[in-house]
C-alpha cells in the first residue's frame, strides 16, 4: 500500500497558474529590458525603469567603473538635455522659463538656482583662470604708471595747491613740443594752452601737440627735458601724487583680495535684492514674493551668461572695452524690457519698458553700493594695518 497523498486536481492547477504568471512574468521582464522585479533598495515590484515607492533607478547588478564614473556625473552635476534646452530658451525666450516654472512645469528645465550656479561656476572658473588676483594687481599698477593717467594726478593735485597757481600765473610761458593727452589742454587751460596739434597719434599712444607751457612747469620737473624724439613729456618718476598713487594701489589691492574670496557670495546677494526691488515697483499688484525670486533668478542667469561671452570676446579678439560695455548694458536692458512684459502681462510696452529701465537704474545703484561698501571696508582695513 503506498504512503503517497494524492495532490488535489484543484491545487496542481493552481500551481501551474502560478508558474504561468512567475514564467510571463519574467518574460515580460526580460522584454522590458530591467535586470530584476523588485526594487533592489525597498523592495517594491518594479513597474517601469524608476520604482515608485523610493525613486531609485532600475541599475546592473554587477555595473561597470564606466557606469559608476558617468551616474557620478550625472547625480553631482546633472549632465542632461535639459540643460542645454533651458540655456537656449533662457537665451532665445526672455521671460518664457519664468513663465514655464510657475505654470508647475518644474522637470522639464533645470532648476533656475541650479542654472544660476553653474553659470556663476563657469565664470568664475574663467575668472580664475584667465584674470588672477596678481594679474588685475598688475594691471592696476601698470595704469597708475601710465604717463597719461600719472600726469592728470599731477596737474590736480597742483590746481588745488593755491601757492602752486599763484607763482604759475606769475611765470613766463614757453613754447614746447609736448606729448601728453590732449585733453589735457581742455580740462587745465591754466596750465597748457593747446596752440596746435602736431600729431594725433593711436588711442593707445599719446598725443604730439605744440604749447604754450609755463616755465614754472618745467623748472618743477613736473614735465621734464627732451626725449629721444625732441617732444617734452611729463615725469613719472616726479614725488607729486606719489602718495597718492601708493595709497591707490594699496586699496586696490585690498579691493582684489576681498573680491576673489567673496565675489560668488556678493553675486548671489544681488538676486534677494534684485527680487526686492521688483516688489517695490510691483507693489500695486498682489504678486507671491516667489514670482519676483525666480523672475531674478533667471535674469541673473541671463547677466551671468552675457558676462561670461563678453569675457570670452575680451580674451579672444580683445575689442575696445567701451564696445564690451555698451553690449552689457543695452543688451540686458533689452532683456530686462522683454522679459518684464513677458512676465508681467499686466504692464503694456510702454509701461514695461519705464519700470524695466527703473529697475535697471536700482539694481545697478545696488551694485555700485556694494562695490562702494567694499572701498570703504578696504580702507578700513588699510588703516588698520597701518596703525
Amino acid at each position: 500500500m503506498s504512503n503517497k497523498t494524492a495532490i488535489p486536481q484543484q491545487d496542481i492547477a493552481d500551481m501551474a497558474k502560478i508558474n504561468k504568471s512567475i514564467k510571463n512574468s519574467e518574460a515580460s521582464h526580460k522584454k522590458s529590458g530591467l535586470p530584476y522585479t523588485h526594487c533592489l533598495n525597498c523592495g517594491a515590484k518594479l513597474k517601469g525603469k524608476y520604482c515608485h515607492n523610493c525613486g531609485q533607478e532600475t541599475v546592473s547588478k554587477t555595473p561597470t567603473v564606466w557606469s559608476f564614473i558617468i551616474e557620478y556625473i550625472n547625480d553631482t552635476y546633472n549632465w542632461d538635455s535639459n540643460f542645454l534646452k533651458t540655456l537656449w530658451c533662457l537665451i532665445r525666450r526672455p521671460g518664457h522659463l519664468t513663465n514655464e516654472f510657475l505654470a508647475g512645469k518644474i522637470v522639464s528645465h533645470v532648476n533656475p538656482l541650479k542654472l544660476n550656479l553653474f553659470l556663476l561656476f563657469v565664470f568664475i572658473t574663467l575668472f580664475l583662470l584667465f584674470a588672477s588676483p596678481e594679474k588685475m594687481k598688475s594691471s592696476v599698477y601698470d595704469l597708475t604708471s601710465d604717463e597719461r593717467v600719472f600726469s592728470e594726478v599731477q596737474l590736480t593735485i597742483l590746481a588745488d595747491n593755491p601757492e602752486f597757481v599763484k607763482k604759475m600765473e606769475e611765470s613766463q610761458r614757453d613754447t614746447i613740443h609736448l606729448q601728453a593727452p590732449l585733453h589735457l589742454a581742455e580740462k587745465y587751460p591754466q596750465f597748457i594752452k593747446c596752440i596746435e596739434v602736431k600729431e594725433n597719434t593711436e588711442v593707445d599712444a599719446l598725443d604730439k601737440w605744440i604749447a604754450l607751457v609755463p616755465q614754472v612747469l618745467i623748472e618743477d620737473d613736473i614735465i621734464v627735458m627732451k626725449d629721444d624724439d625732441e617732444y617734452y613729456h611729463f615725469n613719472t618718476e616726479s614725488e607729486i601724487g606719489r602718495e597718492e598713487k601708493v595709497l591707490f594701489n594699496s586699496i586696490w589691492e585690498e579691493i582684489v583680495n576681498i573680491l576673489t574670496q567673496y565675489f560668488p557670495i556678493l553675486l548671489l546677494l544681488t538676486t534677494p535684492l534684485l527680487s526686492f526691488a521688483l516688489r517695490i515697483i510691483q507693489y500695486r499688484s498682489k504678486i507671491p514674493r516667489i514670482n519676483h525670486f525666480i523672475f531674478a533668478l533667471h535674469y541673473t542667469a541671463f547677466l551671468e551668461f552675457l558676462i561670461i561671452c563678453i569675457y570670452i570676446l575680451h580674451l579672444s579678439i580683445a575689442p575696445p572695452i567701451d564696445l564690451l560695455e555698451n553690449i552689457l548694458s543695452i543688451g540686458s536692458c533689452i532683456y530686462l524690457a522683454i522679459a518684464f512684459r513677458n512676465v508681467y502681462t499686466t504692464n503694456s510696452w510702454l509701461k514695461a519698458i519705464i519700470k524695466s529701465l527703473l529697475l535697471s537704474v536700482l539694481y545697478y545703484t545696488i551694485l555700485l553700493m556694494i562695490f562702494v561698501a567694499i572701498c570703504i571696508i578696504a580702507c578700513i582695513a588699510i588703516a588698520i594695518n597701518m596703525d
